[in-house]
């Protein structure tokens, strides 16, 4: 799972920095879908504590 989660960062953080320093329009938009992705996880965790 260590692995996983430690390619997954690697990945979001090619793609942030690609988005950086060619288009920061989409560079903004990349933040918010990975902050919504975020609410969705802590969400989906927090619902996982009381099942």
């Amino acid at each position: 799972m260590d692995k996983l989660i430690e390619k997954i960062i690697e990945e979001i953080e090619v793609s942030l920095n690609y988005y950086k320093d060619t288009d920061p329009i989409a560079h903004d938009g990349e933040i918010l879908g990975l902050q919504e992705a975020l609410d969705i996880i802590h969400d989906q965790y927090e619902i996982s504590k009381h099942t």
